[in-house]
């Protein structure tokens, strides 16, 4: 059985993406830094075969506008904040998945690679971001797991410590992948353009 990767963003339009970053660097910015993200993870698993790969977004028919081979791969967000969006993937999906974000630059196959290995001895891999929150969560479908996200404080330093706790109260096996950057607020975005640009 195929491993499952879902991308989750929202449609890179102006006005809907990267609205933090957006107010700084603009709309036309935060759109290009977003496709630049949505293509990079494209071209990882072009031609992976034991690989299935979905965009997931909102809103949906916005999305089929771009040119993108995948598009037939297009999943609709669920949920009314983040782990609802998230768990809905783990209602409707059978085999090993994992989920990453469309701000994470320096994301490679490796990467990908290491979590689903991970996922074949642990019940969850999570992929910590330094802004102490994640940049990747997967789920082995080896056992039932309850709702992990209850009183996880979105948005906040706390959501890392929250979601760990969650899983440790309900007796999971959790592993951790590499910490990697997410590009939220202008800081991040002059890192990554400085690291950018010396290449």
């Amino acid at each position: 059985m195929k491993n499952s990767i879902f991308l989750m963003t929202k449609t890179p339009i102006h006005g809907l993406i990267k609205t933090r970053l957006a107010k700084i660097i603009g709309n036309s910015g935060a759109k290009k830094f977003t496709l630049i993200n949505i293509n990079n993870v494209n071209k990882i698993l072009i031609n992976k075969k034991n690989f299935d790969f979905f965009i997931y977004t909102t809103p949906k028919k916005k999305f089929r506008s771009f040119s993108f081979n995948f598009s037939k791969n297009i999943l609709t967000q669920k949920g009314k904040d983040l782990g609802k969006k998230i768990w809905y993937l783990n209602s409707i999906i059978k085999n090993n998945f994992v989920v990453v974000g469309s701000d994470i630059p320096d994301i490679n196959f490796k990467h990908l690679l290491n979590a689903f290995e991970l996922l074949r001895s642990n019940d969850i891999v999570i992929g910590p971001s330094f802004d102490k929150g994640f940049w990747l969560i997967g789920f082995t479908k080896k056992k039932a797991i309850n709702y992990p996200f209850k009183e996880v404080r979105w948005g906040t330093k706390h959501v890392l410590e929250d979601l760990t706790n969650n899983f440790k109260k309900s007796n999971l096996k959790i592993s951790f992948c590499e910490k990697l950057r997410d590009i939220d607020i202008f800081d991040d975005y002059c890192d990554y353009k400085g690291r950018f640009n010396n290449h």
